[in-house]
């Protein structure tokens, strides 16, 4: 089954850990009912511990595509601070040589 618009609004707002941490207090395997969630038992079903894995999976790739976004940009920043201070230092030892 998967999940309704209801329960996958109810595990954003709750986040990964706690659900994390909520899906740890049901029984072991995929077809198991998992309680504590407000839309756990709603008319589309119960909310599952298959389902909750399925996203937090989906959270964990998000998570790792906006890391490596971020460590891209901070690269790209990176070297154009380095690219920066040498214009910076180029410019600066041009503009104060002494003539010969």
């Amino acid at each position: 089954m998967t999940l309704t618009p209801e329960q996958r609004a109810e595990l954003e707002a709750l986040g990964p850990e706690t659900v994390r941490g909520k899906s740890s207090l049901a029984r072991p395997g995929r077809n198991v009912p998992v309680p504590g969630f407000k839309t756990g038992e709603s008319s589309a079903g119960n909310l599952l511990r298959g389902d909750i894995e399925d996203w937090l999976a989906e959270k964990h790739i998000e998570d790792a595509r906006i890391q490596h976004s971020i460590l891209r940009w901070a690269k790209i920043a990176g070297w154009a601070a380095i690219i920066g201070v040498l214009i910076g230092a180029a410019t600066l030892w041009f503009t104060i040589r002494p003539e010969h």
